[in-house]
């Protein structure tokens, strides 16, 4: 963390966790205002404890019990170092963590929501790839389509625009397939063997069964 001496405003770098035989480390591209990294309930147990004055030192606490929803932090130790170019930067460490440590961040940063958040884009981008060209051929008239040659060109267009994402599009079917079937509370849906020719990537998904068309 560091502050800026300046408007005495509190900035968070990087947050790391380390769970015993792995070190998880979240490092924000642009560094947080704390309020906008850590949920209000860490923040309030936090604040008490970074520095008032602008000089080097050490606060050790071994008997702080920080206790907020989902997670406990016992003891605890900021080191602050000597004010440079109006920038004083700060060390917080808590010895031990009990529950979900994550906990301590607001629920955007967290990781465990980062595969859900990547497979909602890629729903929306498989129903833009798929529905704005299937859109755009039924805007045509069949009848009309055969005999001018330029509506022609445009569903040929669209046919080989979708061709040449067909492999991304199966991809994308076998990811949110996967995703619906380990939803808890979700029912699996009936699903189809891959064909052999299907991707290496694939390997391993399972397609959902006919959609019946009326």
């Amino acid at each position: 963390m560091f502050r800026d001496t300046q408007t005495n405003q509190w900035f968070v770098e990087r947050v790391e966790f380390n769970l015993h035989a792995t070190r998880v480390r979240t490092t924000f591209n642009v560094a947080q205002p704390l309020a906008q990294a850590f949920t209000p309930e860490f923040l309030a147990e936090l604040m008490p404890h970074l520095p008032t004055s602008h000089d080097r030192g050490l606060l050790a606490d071994s008997q702080l019990h920080v206790a907020i929803a989902h997670l406990s932090l016992v003891g605890i130790r900021v080191a602050a170092q000597t004010v440079f170019d109006g920038i004083q930067k700060v060390l917080v460490r808590f010895q031990r963590a009990f529950g979900s440590v994550q906990a301590m961040l607001l629920p955007r940063h967290r990781t465990e929501h980062a595969a859900e958040n990547a497979l909602h884009y890629v729903a929306a981008t498989a129903l833009l790839d798929l529905l704005l060209p299937c859109l755009d051929m039924l805007r045509l008239d069949a009848s009309v389509a055969k005999s001018d040659g330029e509506a022609g060109a445009r569903v040929a267009a669209r046919l080989q625009a979708l061709q040449g994402k067909k492999h991304d599009l199966e991809f994308y079917v076998g990811l949110l397939t996967r995703y619906l079937a380990h939803t808890p509370g979700q029912e699996a849906p009936a699903t189809a063997e891959l064909p052999d020719e299907t991707p290496a990537a694939l390997k391993g998904f399972r397609l959902p069964g006919p959609i019946p068309v009326r």
